[in-house]
């Protein structure tokens, strides 16, 4: 809604658009008349919307529901004290695809009970399918802020993920335990880098505390306990311990399940960005994993593959257009 001058300072004959009544909250009433105006929310947001222009001066002008905020997307942020407008941060298609998916996944995870596997398998599977969601979760913040520039590095992690848990997937219950195990073996890492290398009151704290050398021998214990079954041969004879549980670089892993081609493809492009590569730095934008139709589909991809895996694996009984819908997500980037 605008006040009545606006019309002088549009150049517009106020009666010359449609005449309504317009009711504020009070219940006072307002003849207006409807004009179509093409405004521009932003340098890329450029379209006709309706204003009531008031045949009167005694009215605020107001953004409202119809033709703004049903069709843009507004931050308010009071911390820098800023309102950003952009476009919706999906289509119709993509918001279909989204919400199918998240009903699908419900309905599987609402059967988890049904998989037969242990208890710690259960869990292990479990923490992927949590770290997969905030995955998912992420790549959606990206999508509404339009920061598709940082998205490589959560496809990235996004597949890693996917790969990871099809392999356990093959083995749950020998594989969870070196999944679980592996714990052992970074946390006697990170203690020790965290306590020799203080850096900040939380680590200085660490390195300073009474109860250090028994939380520091407990941790030993057990990195000693689970160490052989991360042990490796190198091709020179020499023994090695694994940077990862399932023992292998992630490019062996992706051979190993036949999926060779989509690491070379997704994950290697992906890590360009991550490492800073020259070629990435040329312009970001420009990247094909920066786009976002193709960032959301990647991502929704490789979490619908986990689903689906994990319902074949159960047996879980899927509709015929849930199992297609996750079947077509799940092919992978062509």
């Amino acid at each position: 809604m605008l006040r009545r001058s606006a019309a002088d300072v549009l150049g517009l004959g106020l009666q010359s658009g449609e005449k309504i009544d317009v009711a504020s909250v009070g219940g006072g009433r307002t003849v207006a008349y409807v004009h179509r105006i093409e405004t521009r929310f932003d340098p890329s947001i450029l379209y006709p919307v309706r204003y009531a222009i008031a045949d009167t001066e005694n009215v605020p002008n107001l953004l409202g529901r119809l033709d703004v905020f049903d069709c843009l997307q507004f931050d308010f942020d009071a911390t820098f004290q800023q309102t950003r407008v952009a476009a919706p941060w999906l289509d119709h298609g993509q918001r279909q695809i989204w919400d199918f998916l998240i009903e699908t996944e419900q309905h599987i995870l609402h059967r988890w009970d049904q998989l037969p596997y242990s208890a710690n398998a259960k869990d292990a599977l479990k923490r992927f399918i949590r770290r997969g969601g905030q995955i998912l979760a992420s790549v959606r913040a990206l999508l509404i802020q339009h920061h598709m520039y940082a998205a490589p590095a959560l496809i990235r992690a996004m597949l890693e993920l996917a790969l990871q848990f099809e392999y356990l997937l093959q083995d749950p219950e020998n594989r969870s335990n070196a999944y679980r195990e592996y714990t052992h073996i970074r946390k006697h890492k990170q203690s020790r880098a965290v306590a020799e290398n203080p850096s900040g009151p939380i680590s200085d704290f660490i390195a300073n505390s009474p109860e250090r050398a028994t939380g520091e021998a407990r941790n030993q214990a057990e990195y000693d306990r689970v160490r052989p079954m991360f042990e490796m041969k190198t091709r020179k004879g020499k023994t090695i311990l694994a940077s990862s549980w399932y023992k292998m670089s992630v490019s062996d892993l992706a051979n190993a399940l036949g999926r060779g081609g989509e690491y070379r493809l997704v994950y290697a492009a992906c890590s360009t960005w991550a490492h800073g590569d020259p070629f990435s730095t040329q312009d970001a934008q420009s990247q094909v994993l920066t786009q976002p139709n193709i960032v959301l589909m990647v991502c929704v991809g490789y979490y619908a593959r986990m689903m689906l895996q994990i319902a074949d694996s159960a047996k879980i009984i899927l509709t015929g257009e849930q199992h297609d819908f996750l079947q077509q997500l799940s092919a992978g980037p062509s």
